[in-house]
């Protein structure tokens, strides 16, 4: 875990640790020479597995310092070119007789927030494996079996069929920007969900979304970000040019803002009053937001007077 810890963020909840990253994995990265000492001994009886191997047949600083403590706290620093840090992941579920799998969810995006750069990746970490595909990968299955399907088959539920599943539609299969927007949605929505457990002040609507979350589980939540994409882009239609000039970003700064101003009950997610009104509440939650990270990062800055609108 060392490593692994060390090539990305790291957050331990109730539930364990979550791994993430908001610029991408760290390489190379630096440790102390006396924490990867010990790491290395901890996992002694693991001597044959890959990750073990390649840090003993690279890093000479597992060489006995005779108990000289400089060199404990010397930096050493660890090119993972050659292995990346998927497979680290997979030595840990080869080992674990619980944890058969470990799906890794990724997306991308280029800081101008223009559509053709937005991009994800879903990966599949067994023992046996790693799997991996880009979303263009998956779009190109899709198109391929859409070709597949004869011409005279319609793939589009009739508005007179009773049969079709409820909510479905031909905008179920996403595009990229649609799979992006969603993703950002689902990250603010993580992230608002963790202020309110830690007990931190949200807005009214935050805690009533945390509070319908433990509610409905974790499905039918992400079926609401489903049904507010389009609603999500047609507001952000509304506003970019202002966000662009302001400077503010889709990811960042919009979609904190929306899921913000959005109010919440167990059938969906819904805005009460006047578009206009939605608009200039969500430009006035962005400018807030803003606000708010420039004080966290002033010298004076104090956690416990940080207020937040309700």
């Amino acid at each position: 875990m060392l490593i692994l810890t060390n090539v990305l963020e790291c957050s331990e909840t109730e539930e364990g640790l979550v791994l993430f990253t908001d610029v991408g994995p760290t390489n190379p990265i630096r440790v102390r020479r006396g924490e990867l000492v010990a790491a290395f001994g901890a996992s002694a009886r693991n001597a044959g597995d890959p990750v073990n191997l390649f840090i003993a047949d690279r890093i000479l600083a597992l060489q006995p310092a005779r108990g000289n403590t400089v060199e404990d706290d010397v930096m050493i620093e660890i090119d993972l070119s050659g292995f990346p840090w998927q497979f680290v992941v997979q030595g840990i579920v080869a080992r674990s007789p619980d944890l058969h799998e470990v799906a890794v969810i990724q997306w991308t995006n280029h800081p101008s927030q223009r559509p053709e750069s937005f991009g994800a990746g879903v990966s599949l970490i067994t023992a046996k494996a790693v799997h991996h595909a880009t979303s263009e990968d998956i779009l190109g299955r899709f198109r391929l079996k859409d070709k597949a399907i004869p011409v005279a088959t319609s793939v589009v539920p009739s508005c007179r069929d009773n049969n079709a599943p409820a909510g479905s539609a031909a905008s179920d299969v996403f595009t990229v920007k649609e799979i992006e927007t969603a993703l950002c949605l689902w990250e603010a929505m993580l992230y608002f969900r963790g202020l309110h457990q830690d007990g931190r002040p949200v807005p009214e609507t935050i805690a009533r979304m945390s509070e319908l979350w433990d509610a409905v589980g974790w499905q039918a939540m992400r079926s609401h970000v489903r049904e507010i994409v389009p609603f999500a882009l047609a507001v952000y239609s509304d506003v970019c040019e202002e966000l662009e000039e302001e400077g503010f970003t889709f990811d960042f700064d919009f979609a904190p803002a929306f899921v913000e101003t959005l109010c919440w009950s167990e059938d969906a997610a819904f805005r009460e009053g006047e578009p206009g009104e939605l608009r200039e509440n969500v430009m006035a939650a962005v400018r807030r937001h803003r606000q708010d990270v420039v004080a966290r990062h002033r010298p004076s800055y104090d956690p416990a007077s940080c207020h937040v609108d309700r």
